[in-house]
């Protein structure tokens, strides 16, 4: 049985290993279009170099370009190939800071756990305590170790030090700013590892609203915690080992808690308040597309895939930061961090099957022109290789793998006569010259060491490939 899964290729029929997800790709094509890789070439936009000393609070008028090609649009994703990415992260920087200082946006969104990213938006706002000690990634030997006998919470993956940084620049620009940017998570709690960080909150405000309910959400805890862990790999595992018969009842449960959540909506908007119930139901939500995504994964784990099964996701990111627009005072203009396999506007299509959708895909069907994905990516230096570890706390390791040679018939491959420092190309510039001179497009793009089916000038709005990258500071060599 094969299918596709969320990254835009075809499923295995059986998967032991994260890397069989990505598939070896033929290519369609035995070199680069020429042409095309000579206009990004002559057209490419160059930026400012990110090696070391990079200086980070310098002008900004490299990017400049992004003006244009932005214009009035009320969100503009920045993606990655990879996670992890030391340049990657500095762009991002160079980027935000240029769209809140010269753009004027206000918001600040990243493929981060919702309900955490309460934490991150107080903290940026100048509230107490320090940005490590919400984010910083555990110690090497016991990160994501999770529950404790005492019942402690497991550890996740935290963020980068340079994504740190970036919102440490945040705070302090908050301080003197008229208008402070506010910081949202939009996406399933601790990358799916644990309902713990939604639920708690949730049993809080049932405690005041209706008690009642409390139950579904114990019976929910009380299933999911002991198979919980760092990331979402470790209860796919965890699943691969118990009885269909108890996941179902993880998910009746959930089930019944969303449904006493929106058949008493106005009961519990009375007794609470309009924005502390949706807050709370976004969680239930949460807790809900967690039990799915765990699901769909081990189901493919299993032998049994279903890449529709993993729409939920993309779906529950999409509408995270829609709603974060909608609670946003009006005018607000969001900049969005994520991987580019969420954010790119393409939906996974399968011939015979629905269109999987993606994070970006539902943006660009809600917003139109005003959602502008921007793709980051690379060639040479070293990439990060996910490495699936059954026993490692997390479920998986990362590890350090050379940037492999971009195939002919990817959108890396265009930037071979463009080196020593990033560029930037409009693809709507691209796709149009390539479309009037008849000349192929690319197909795929790189995700960590693999190619995946993207068509990379529909899916994007620009590219930024970076060359030479480096794993971020925080990664053990």
């Amino acid at each position: 049985m094969n299918d596709k899964n969320h990254h835009g290729h075809h499923t295995p029929a059986h998967i032991s290993d994260l890397r069989d997800l990505h598939p070896a790709a033929e290519p369609a094509l035995a070199a680069a279009p020429v042409e095309l890789t000579r206009w990004v070439t002559s057209h490419s936009s160059r930026l400012a170099p990110l090696g070391p000393g990079a200086d980070l609070e310098g002008p900004l008028g490299d990017l400049e370009p992004l003006r244009d090609l932005v214009g009035d649009a009320r969100v503009v994703a920045l993606g990655e190939s990879s996670h992890q990415i030391r340049e990657f992260a500095l762009m991002r920087h160079r980027v935000l800071r240029f769209l809140i200082e010269r753009s004027g946006f206000t918001g600040y969104a990243m493929e981060y756990g919702a309900a955490e990213g309460r934490a991150v938006d107080a903290w940026v706002q100048g509230g107490p305590g320090d940005i490590d000690d919400l984010l910083a990634p555990a110690d090497s030997g016991t990160q994501g170790s999770g529950a404790d006998e005492a019942g402690g919470s497991v550890q996740g993956l935290g963020q980068p030090v340079e994504c740190r940084e970036t919102l440490r620049w945040l705070r302090r620009h908050n301080e003197a700013a008229s208008q402070p940017v506010r910081f949202a998570g939009c996406d399933i709690p601790m990358a799916g590892g644990s309902l713990r960080p939604v639920l708690e909150p949730v049993a809080a405000y049932l405690t005041a609203v209706d008690p009642g309910a409390l139950p579904f959400l114990n019976a929910a805890l009380d299933i999911s915690e002991p198979i919980a862990g760092g990331t979402v790999m470790v209860p796919v595992y965890a699943r691969l080992g118990l009885e269909p018969a108890v996941q179902d009842r993880l998910t009746a449960a959930l089930a019944r808690l969303l449904g006493r959540f929106t058949d008493l909506r106005e009961v519990y908007t009375e007794r609470s308040g309009a924005e502390a119930y949706a807050t709370s139901l976004s969680d239930v939500r949460a807790a809900v597309t967690t039990d799915r995504t765990q699901r769909a994964m081990a189901e493919a784990f299993a032998g049994t895939p279903d890449g529709l099964n993993l729409a939920a996701r993309e779906r529950y990111l999409a509408d995270t930061l829609l709603e974060f627009l909608d609670r946003s005072r009006p005018g607000t203009r969001v900049v969005l961090v994520a991987h580019n396999a969420h954010i790119r506007r393409s939906a996974d299509r399968t011939q015979g099957a629905p269109a999987v959708p993606t994070m970006g895909s539902l943006l660009s069907r809600a917003l139109g022109k005003d959602y502008v994905p921007l793709a980051l990516t690379g060639n040479g230096g070293e990439t990060v290789e996910n490495v699936p570890d059954r026993g490692h706390p997390l479920g998986m390791r990362w590890g350090r793998a050379a940037t492999p040679e971009a195939l002919p018939d990817s959108v890396e491959a265009l930037f071979a006569g463009v080196s020593g420092q990033p560029a930037l190309v409009n693809t709507r510039a691209l796709r149009a010259y390539a479309r009037r001179h008849g000349s192929p497009e690319p197909v795929r793009t790189r995700v960590d060491t693999a190619f995946i089916e993207v068509p990379a000038l529909e899916a994007f709005d620009a590219v930024i490939c970076i060359p030479d990258t480096t794993l971020s500071a925080d990664m053990p060599r």
